[in-house]
């Protein structure tokens, strides 16, 4: 895309669509007028005199983040930081990500810019008044502000969102392009690994998020990966800049930013043992969320436990529940699952239940993978808000040998996936559950 159609495309975004042949044809008409005008800045005439950079120009007016457009040379904004990074690189660089009432930006700084960061104490959640910046389009048509060596930086007026408004919940963020700011519950976190990149091996270590019974995974990588642990487990995190990757999990990039803010304790979760399932030592759990995998070589089926502390652990490509402090309780009324529809699953959705009416089952069959021969068999779900394509591997198999067209199922413990061709997807492993739609209920 060149820069003239970038462009017109952002004033288009803000005038409307259907003045865009009365912006060509003056464009036209003013580069007919003087040959030593390019296309390019005689639409930025054109936008001007619209009203489009109103406010941009430096001075002490400021322009509202949804605005910005590259090409700025000095334009002055008002924003709340919701993610800083550390010094990276030499000479030094520092990526912000910044938000107003009107949307949220990526910026960068350098130089004597990160120092008059430094002097005016930046930090996640503070408010900043940023003079003389200048704005680039990225390859991905977003915007970036630039903080160089001549921007002015100091706290800005009282006013702006308050740090919370920018973080959306997880189950909101899920599918999203680009980069994406939300919060979640730290739940567990599986053994750090290492990973080659371009010959580089880059530590990397995963972690179990969720929001009210969703759930999703969370890779930090290289220098995030220290910036959690075991002791924020139940904490709520703000995670800023992350990014789905093409698997279904969530990314931290170098312009991500994470930020535990704080907040109350959660208050214990009650948990109903149902029974036990075939893994040593593992029982499945009811809560008022979802259904979970709990480990413990001490709980017994049909006790209800009030549990004070707790950490997932990964098992297989699931997670379980480790209860570490937690006592037998009773209640008036026992927690009963809360089932997705599948209207509303989605691509990274992990451990996930969702229930409906099997059809168009296919037979059991043997595939060749790239770890050896597996059992194979598929067959589509669907309940009043739509159908999706499942796929049940190895041990899975034999838990549907039994389960006949027109049955209603539920399934536990399955993750949410995208096929080469874009569509979601209901991937049952060995650790999945195959039940009677009613059995849980």
């Amino acid at each position: 895309m060149s820069d003239y159609e970038a462009l017109l495309r952002r004033v288009l975004s803000l005038v409307g669509e259907d003045r865009r042949e009365e912006i060509e044809v003056e464009v036209e008409r003013r580069v007919a007028e003087d040959p030593r005008l390019t296309r390019l800045g005689a639409l930025y005439i054109v936008a001007g005199e619209l009203g489009v950079f109103e406010g941009i120009k430096q001075g002490s007016s400021t322009v509202a983040l949804s605005k910005l457009v590259g090409g700025l040379g000095s334009v002055n904004i008002e924003a709340r930081v919701i993610g800083v990074s550390r010094p990276r690189r030499e000479p030094p660089i520092v990526y912000l990500r910044l938000g107003d009432d009107s949307g949220v930006v990526d910026a960068i700084a350098w130089g004597d810019a990160i120092r008059r960061l430094e002097a005016t104490g930046v930090a996640i959640g503070k408010s900043i008044l940023v003079k003389g910046a200048y704005t680039r389009e990225r390859p991905d048509g977003t915007v970036e502000v630039h903080l160089g060596e001549h921007a002015e930086i100091s706290e800005a007026r009282p006013g702006l969102p308050p740090l919370e408004h920018f973080f959306a919940e997880l189950p909101d963020v899920f599918e999203a392009r680009g980069a994406v700011d939300f919060k979640a519950v730290i739940l567990g976190f599986a053994e750090a690994r290492s990973v080659s990149v371009k010959g580089e091996d880059v530590g990397v270590r995963d972690l179990l998020v969720g929001w009210r019974g969703i759930k999703a995974e969370l890779s930090l990588w290289r220098e995030h990966l220290g910036l959690l642990g075991e002791s924020d487990i139940g904490k709520t995190v703000y995670v800023a800049g992350a990014k789905w990757s093409p698997g279904g999990t969530l990314s931290t990039t170098s312009r991500s930013s994470i930020h535990i803010p704080t907040l109350p304790a959660q208050e214990p979760i009650l948990i109903k043992i149902d029974r036990r399932l075939p893994q040593q030592g593992m029982l499945l759990g009811i809560t008022q969320y979802g259904v979970d995998r709990v480990y413990s070589e001490s709980i017994r089926p049909g006790q209800l436990i009030s549990v004070k502390k707790m950490h997932y652990r990964r098992v297989g490509k699931g997670w379980a529940i480790i209860p570490l402090e937690y006592e037998l309780a009773e209640a008036e009324a026992e927690p009963r699952p809360r089932i997705q529809s599948i209207g509303d699953l989605r691509v990274g959705m992990v451990d996930a239940s969702v229930k409906g009416e099997v059809f168009s089952k296919s037979p059991a069959t043997r595939l060749k993978t790239k770890r050896g021969e597996t059992d194979f068999s598929s067959f589509w779900l669907r309940d009043a808000s739509g159908s999706i394509f499942c796929k049940a591997w190895g041990g899975a198999v034999k838990m549907l040998e039994e389960v006949r067209e027109g049955e209603l199922v539920a399934l536990h413990f399955v993750r949410i996936v995208r096929n080469p061709w874009g569509e979601r997807e209901v991937y049952i492993g060995e650790e999945s559950l195959v039940a009677p739609s009613g059995e849980l209920a």
